[in-house]
């Protein structure tokens, strides 16, 4: 059994023990627990994800045959990608059209391990908190935005930046040229 399991059984006994109310033994057992993974996972115990080869930085495109912005941006935005594809932009294409190139997309993401990134709505607070100690799970979002790129850390998947592909082509350059300095 780990570490975290025999102490949040531990936790358990203490609290029926002195038979606190419920409410503040969730609490105390919340807190407590939150701080030993945090504890656990600060102790280089934790393995960080896979990366994808030798890439600085990842894009994801979300696009759909029906949104306007893509049908009057992307070209242009496609092609100012394209110009960083040889200097470590890894481009992801996710495509929200219609369902099934909603679920092939998505296929391909959590082939890519980046489907989190991408799907996950970003919490605050207390809950952000817990969901780095990994008590708590990322939300799901139910829809995206089409005309967007999503900027992840290779190393980490975490999200850098998300810009629309309506900005105009130096605005896009120079923040793609940032990212990718910052990543070296």
């Amino acid at each position: 059994m780990s570490i975290q399991g025999d102490f949040a059984n531990k936790l358990v006994l203490i609290a029926n023990q002195i038979k606190l109310k419920m409410k503040n033994a969730r609490s105390l057992f919340s807190f407590l627990f939150m701080l030993t993974t945090y504890a656990v996972n600060s102790q280089g115990n934790s393995q960080p994800r896979s990366t994808t080869g030798t890439h600085e930085l990842i894009a994801v495109v979300n696009k759909a045959s029906w949104c306007a912005i893509c049908k009057a941006n992307g070209d242009r935005a496609g092609a100012i990608l394209m110009s960083y594809a040889g200097r470590g932009l890894h481009i992801y294409i996710n495509d929200l059209t219609d369902s099934v190139s909603i679920e092939t997309s998505k296929r391909t993401l959590k082939e890519a391990q980046l489907y989190s990134a991408i799907y996950s709505a970003r919490r605050k607070g207390i809950g952000r908190m817990m969901q780095h100690c990994g008590i708590l799970k990322d939300r799901t979002t139910s829809s995206l935005p089409t005309g967007v790129v999503t900027f992840l850390s290779p190393v980490s998947h975490r999200r850098i930046k998300q810009i629309s592909i309506a900005v105009s082509d130096d605005e896009m350059r120079a923040n793609i040229e940032n990212m990718l300095q910052h990543s070296k």
